[in-house]
């Protein structure tokens, strides 16, 4: 990494100038630019866990017929077991 390097930071902040959260803040006390980034943060959140509902919703046809097709063949399974064992005896 070079120091024209877009990925380094112009001013790495050093982990002591990083200050503590506690309960005790209020919002007046985080910067603006913080406040606006964890919005931003809790937005993408949303949307992802929208986004999340949204394709369980539209794969549910396919997890039924899935489930359905498992269910079959499980129950044809037990009833040829079935079938085999009372050929035996």
């Amino acid at each position: 990494m070079t120091p024209n390097d877009p990925h380094v930071p112009p001013n790495p902040v050093l982990p002591e100038q990083i200050p503590i959260l506690s309960g005790k803040m209020v919002m007046i006390d985080v910067p603006e630019v913080v406040r606006i980034a964890l919005d931003a943060r809790a937005a993408e959140k949303k949307a992802l866990l929208a986004l999340s509902g949204e394709l369980v919703q539209n794969l549910r046809p396919e997890i039924e017929r899935l489930t359905a097709e498992l269910v079959e063949r499980t129950l044809q399974g037990v009833w040829e077991k079935r079938a085999k064992m009372y050929q035996d005896h």
